[in-house]
């Protein structure tokens, strides 16, 4: 996986590698409209080929580019939380911006927007609709490249080509488990076939079809793998502790009076408190179950004798699924807010019924609360899952008009997204607990539990019919060489919609949050681009770009490379470009706007006393574990909290900008040895969002009155209050009247900025070994010098994240040695990711702050580095039969220890898979 364009070039097919031996091929790479050999670019390209993607050991999009340092997960619909508005998709990044930074073509052009905005916002390419076993390869541009593809290409381009041309048949099956886990497994199958030769027969079509499979899994299948310092991280003391939410149930008459409900069996009554217990574990799903088909089609024929073309088709259907628990009464002292989207108002604060006196389950002259698992709402009543279905029809064609070589496409994609769930509904759930219709413990009628639990869903639907048109070619002779340019054109209509059920737009349903807008819109572009020789040794390449949407400005984007050979070993090269994000139609388009809600928030005005009100009950030995749950529950609130918000779309939003320089050089001294080193610097500018949470809650105190709403939390808090009295009965901390967060409008605005700089390194080497075989080693890696974020609340650039919890490491590496040895290929991994801080942003001094032990304090502060080992073997002995075992975590590495975070068990895992070709 070469970093830099002379890797790029050894890193090519066989075929290719051999011609070029006798002749400079010319062929068009990521990153330039013009054709010229892959030696020729100024920015970094970076090349994975089918043997790569082989040895990577994965079956799917994502896996295969996330095996790549330049290259993150944004998303991921194998482990993504059931509550996200994108689930069933997955996602990648570069540079630590955004997925909607890095632009993600096939064959050279967009695909649709997954039909589900991430975040109600974020639109974005689905990688889980590309068939993993249909890519020939894949180029990855490191660098900003709007200026040749317009928006979105801010922090990077990915180019995934598929196959092309292929004749015969193939079918592949792979199977993957873990090593003392077996509920952590997938497998995948795959068959090829294609027919007729394009010189021959004037044709060649092929059609590839691609299954994949991966089971979930739970907290509970999983419970015996967390090591024991899981549990002495602040708020997980009790995390594998039984739920005082059983089928039973028990009466919360206060925090310090708790009774189990009658009927409760003997073994769930619990020996320390007498409530009665239930283990949850077991429902609370981890990973998805992940069901998706693909398939993809070219038809290569010709026009005439001048005119290729190629018809391409491809389709991808999914169906994600979450391991949901049975429904729980929920607590009747807190309250809730959220947003009536068609009526335009708060719906709320709203606090949830106590059984009325006289309840068949109300053994007292009160009303009284019940905490209770409704286990009639399990068995498949209480379900989450996303079906979700893209494709894409294209038909390509290029030729050659006298020296100039022209090309064009004509194409239409559609991608959809039905994502269902059941919630509480206000009146609903209030009506059956007042009026006595829900019966606790027993089987209830159907049409009481859907009035309680009503369906709700958001549909997505992404459309795009695109025209484009591309000419190249010398138009003159400098004394240096060449002057080549490119000329071209494309023009988009764009639908979008996205829509939450009526029940929820309403307001019916308590704490949901949804979203309405649909809008179409049209794009023009023009662009062109120049290679100018200046001289022998140094070669200057210019585009620009200018993109118009219909009811926007214009934006331009400008690039220019420059390219020095003073040495037929050295290459140095530099880049210099402006980049954008045009405003998507969710921010920007007709529509009512969406509600959301922010998770893991720390309201850094409350989390500080919860924190210190928890630790007087958990750091006292006689606190019982029911006692001490309900005490993580309390400040889990307040340090791990869920913010409701309302955003609105807004038509005079402009477009994100960026600049973006490179400087990088290839030292090749030898055939065998080659070093590149690119240094990156990015500026975005006028980002498209709502202020972030974290800075909204610091510059409390400054925003504009009704932007931040706290409501009332006396009730809880007193109940709070009176469980740690019964442990410290001279606490004098107190919430001092401060509410709890309950809403923010946060609408739409260019705000922000964002900057990250750099270094892209690698090392490789290849050669031969006599009697042994062909060994190529090769050290890629990434490390960032600064990245930052712009805060409104400071109005100056925020701390540096790299190395702290917001970012993650410094550093990462990869190397690989590959020995092909025969029939035999090895091929070991080593996988590195520098250590980092616990502090964040939002959580400065996080260790001091959650009052970790002084003997843990160390431990805390800091995650350390992680390296991970891989092995792959590969034997094509075997007629016609490949047979591949790829080996994860050899070494059965455990992920560092994050205090913070918490644990995260990791496995080695075993990957088989054959291919057999007819």
């Amino acid at each position: 996986m070469a970093i830099g364009v002379v890797h790029t070039l050894v890193a090519m097919t066989p075929a290719v590698a051999q011609e070029a031996q006798t002749k400079v091929q010319r062929v068009e790479v990521t990153g330039s409209s013009i054709k010229r050999t892959s030696l020729e670019s100024a920015a970094s390209l970076q090349v994975l080929t089918r043997q790569d993607i082989e040895r990577s050991g994965s079956a799917t999009a994502l896996g295969i580019l996330t095996d790549t340092v330049a290259v993150s997960t944004d998303l991921n619909s194998g482990t993504q939380g059931s509550g996200g508005f994108a689930t069933g998709a997955s996602a990648v990044s570069m540079r630590g911006f955004s997925k909607v930074s890095t632009l993600v073509l096939v064959n050279g052009r967009r695909i649709a927007p997954y039909g589900l905005s991430d975040g109600a916002q974020e639109n974005f390419s689905n990688l889980d609709a590309i068939a993993a076993d249909s890519i020939e390869r894949i180029e990855i541009l490191k660098d900003g490249a709007s200026a040749i593809y317009g928006s979105d290409a801010i922090a990077g381009v990915i180019n995934i080509i598929l196959r092309k041309d292929y004749q015969g048949a193939q079918i592949k099956a792979g199977f993957r488990n873990s090593e003392n886990f077996s509920d952590n497994r997938s497998r995948n199958v795959s068959a090829i076939y294609g027919f007729g030769d394009i010189d021959t027969h004037g044709f060649n079509t092929y059609l590839t079809v691609e299954g994949y499979k991966r089971d979930g899994y739970t907290t509970g299948d999983l419970r015996n793998h967390y090591p024991e310092w899981h549990r002495q991280t602040p708020g997980r003391s009790t995390w594998d502790a039984k739920s005082a939410y059983s089928p039973t149930g028990n009466y919360f008459i206060s925090s310090t009076n708790i009774v189990a409900a009658p009927g409760c069996p003997a073994a769930d009554i619990d020996p320390v408190d007498k409530q009665c217990k239930f283990d949850v574990l077991p429902y609370s799903g981890l990973t998805t179950n992940n069901e998706r088909y693909a398939l993809a089609s070219n038809t290569h024929f010709k026009i005439g004798k001048e005119i290729n073309a190629n018809l391409e088709l491809t389709y991808a259907t999914a169906l994600n699924s979450y391991i949901v628990a049975p429904f729980t009464t929920p607590t009747t002292s807190g309250s809730s807010i959220w947003y009536n989207v068609y009526g335009a108002k708060m719906v709320g604060p709203f606090t949830y019924p106590k059984l009325p006196v006289g309840h068949p389950s109300n053994p007292y002259t009160t009303p009284v609360e019940i905490r209770t698992r409704m286990m009639d709402t399990g068995d498949g009543f209480n379900f989450n899952k996303t079906n979700s279905e893209q494709y894409r029809v294209m038909l390509a064609l290029d030729g050659t008009v006298g020296s100039f070589d022209w090309k064009s496409a004509f194409g239409h994609m559609d991608s959809t997204a039905d994502k269902s769930t059941r919630s509480t509904s206000a009146k609903g759930y209030t009506d059956a607990i007042l009026n006595k219709t829900y019966k606790f413990g027993q089987k209830n009628d159907a049409a009481v539990l859907e009035s309680m639990f009503p369906i709700r869903t958001t549909k997505g639907q992404s459309t795009i019919t695109f025209l484009d048109g591309t000419i190249t070619g010398e138009v003159m002779q400098l004394p240096a060489g060449p002057l080549s340019i490119a000329l071209g054109g494309d023009i988009r209509r764009e639908s979008y919609q996205m829509k939450s059920s009526d029940n929820v737009l309403n307001g019916e349903l308590v704490g949901v949050f949804g979203l309405q807008v649909k809008d179409t819109r049209n794009q023009y572009a023009l662009f062109s681009e120049a290679t100018i020789p200046v001289l022998k040794t140094l070669e200057m390449s210019a585009a620009l770009r200018a993109d118009k949407t219909v009811g926007f400005d214009a934006h331009v984007s400008p690039k220019l490379g420059l390219r020095f050979s003073p040495s037929d070993s050295l290459l140095l090269r530099a880049t210099a470009a402006g980049g954008f994000r045009a405003p998507n139609i969710v921010e920007s388009g007709n529509g009512l706007g969406r509600s959301s809600v922010a998770t893991g928030v720390n309201d850094l005005r409350r989390c500080p006393i919860a924190t210190e009100l928890n630790n007087l009950i958990q750091n006292n030995k006689a606190a019982t574990t029911s006692d001490k749950n309900l005490g993580n529950t309390y400040r889990n609130a307040d340090c791990s909290a869920g913010l409701p918000s309302f955003v609105a779309s807004n038509p005079n939003l402009e477009p994100e900008t960026s600049r973006s320089y490179t400087l990088g050089m290839v030292f090749a001294p030898t055939k065998q040895w080659s070093f590149a080193m690119d240094y990156y610097n990015i500026e975005r500018k006028g980002e498209i969002g709502s202020r972030s949470v974290v800075d909204i809650l610091k510059g409390e105190a400054s925003l504009p009155a009704g932007q931040l709403l706290r409501v009332d939390n006396t009730a809880t808090d007193n109940e709070f209050l009176a469980l740690v009295k019964k442990y410290a009965p001279g606490n004098t901390t107190s919430f001092q009247n401060i509410g709890k967060l309950g809403l923010v409008y946060n609408p739409y605005v260019n705000t922000g900025k964002t900057r990250a700089s750099g270094l892209d390194f690698d090392l490789t080497s290849r050669f031969k070994i006599a009697n042994v075989g062909d060994l190529r080693l090769q050290l890629e890696g990434n490390y960032v010098l600064n990245y930052q974020e712009f805060s409104q609340a400071d109005n100056a650039w925020g701390p540096r994240q790299e190395g702290t919890y917001d970012f993650g490491g410094s550093m990462s590496g990869k190397f690989v040695a590959d020995l092909k040895t025969g029939n035999w290929g090895n091929a070991v991994v080593v996988n590195y990711g520098s250590g980092y801080s616990a502090n964040s942003i939002a959580s400065p001094t996080y260790c001091v702050t959650q009052k970790v032990a002084p003997e843990n304090m160390a431990t805390c502060e800091r995650i350390d580095a992680s390296i991970f080992v891989n092995y792959s073997l590969t034997y094509s002995g075997i007629k016609n039969t490949t047979l591949n075992l790829f080996v994860g975590n050899v070494f059965q590495a455990e992920n560092p220890t994050n205090w913070r975070g918490g644990a995260s068990p990791t496995f080695r895992t075993f990957y088989v898979n054959a291919t057999y070709k007819f």
